[in-house]
Parts: structure tokens; sequence; C-alpha cells
């Protein structure tokens, strides 16, 4: 909790925040030659993920961070967006604290490994049963979480196998910038690319 505590406030705080990892333990201080740098780079986005209290499916009200969605995924929409089948009814899911690259809408342009993002995620999550742990609700009513299949993070896989950014405004797990950083050395899929585009820059720079 504390490390968590202490990114947001490095985030908050700074538009580049540096963390050093020590064993298992993240500090503001380096702790000498052992210890790896992890930085947060702040990005401007075009909508805001804030935490509020919602209605459930059984009608209950309870905060989105207390909130366990169960259902099958009918529809991958893009590498970070599919809509799953509960008992309630159909329910969008935003993959928290990642970004993936932009695929066309309406006509919109796309960026490189857009198709690529989504038709791996649809290989992980389509037509399977997920369990989603809710963080929050974005202004578009997409609940905004972790989801899993069989007990893997598949947040986690899209950043690991080079098909996602870390959303950097909303991230809160220093294990993901480690797996981007990884995935960037590697050079491996998006990150192939060069000079690849942040995905809310994209965004801005399309409107």
């Amino acid at each position: 909790m504390k490390r968590v505590v202490l990114l947001f406030v490095l985030i908050a705080t700074n538009s580049c925040a540096t963390v050093y990892k020590c064993g298992s333990v993240y500090s503001q201080s380096s702790c000498g030659a052992n210890s790896s740098e992890i930085q947060f780079e702040r990005h401007a986005v075009p909508h805001a993920e804030e935490k509020r209290t919602f209605q459930s499916t059984s009608s209950t009200s309870v905060t989105a961070s207390s909130t366990v969605i169960f259902g099958k995924v009918i529809r991958v929409a893009d590498g970070d967006t599919i809509t799953i089948l509960t008992s309630g009814g159909k329910e969008k899911i935003r993959f928290a604290q990642i970004d993936a690259p932009e695929t066309s809408h309406f006509g919109s342009p796309s960026q490189p490994y857009g198709k690529e993002a989504g038709a791996y995620l649809r290989q992980l999550v389509s037509k399977k049963e997920v369990r989603v742990e809710v963080e929050t609700i974005d202004k578009y009513g997409r609940n905004v979480g972790t989801v899993f299949v069989d007990g893997t993070n598949i947040n986690r896989e899209m950043v690991r196998k080079g098909f996602a950014w870390v959303y950097r405004q909303y991230a809160h797990n220093p294990e993901l910038l480690e797996l981007e950083k990884a995935a960037r050395a590697k050079r491996i899929e998006l990150w192939g690319v060069n000079n690849p585009i942040y995905p809310s820059d994209f965004r801005r720079a399309n409107r």
C-alpha cells in the first residue's frame, strides 16, 4: 500500500516521476548498484476515469473498487476494450492501466499494431469466461478493470507481449512499467516500429 501511495504522489506532482526498485521495495532514492530505475511519464488523456459509486447488476449500491464481474466475452472491440455477457446483461469493459494502439473507428486513422493488438486479445479472451476486477467507471459508462482468464492477468499479458503501453495517467502497478520496459528493449511487436506514438497523443493529433 505504501508503494502505491508513493507512486500516486509522484505522478500527481511531477511531469516525469522516477522511482527506484530495491529488491521488492520501491523508493524515491536509489539504493545503490542493485537498484533499478522506473519512470512514470504523465500524458494528457481525452477522458477521465474517476472512481464513483454505481449500481451493480444486482442493483446493490457498491463502490467500483469492491466490484467483481463474471461473464463470457462476446465482443473484442480493440486491444483494450471488450464486451461481456453477464447474468444481468451486457457489460463493456475497458482494460485498466493499459492503452493499446488505436484502431480505425468511423473513418478515423489507425495506428501500427492496432489491428494486431485486437487480434491478439481475441486469441486470449474471445468466447471465454472472464473475471473482471473493476476499479472505476469511465465517462462512457464502461467498467474499467483488470481482466482474468483462468487466473491469467490479461492486462499484464498485453503489455508483456508488446501489444499495449502502460497508461501512465492511471497506472498504479510498477510491474507493468517493468514489463513494458522489457518489451521495448526486445523491440517486440509495437516496439519494433520506429518512434511508436503513445495512443493518447495519437488521438489528440487526429481529432
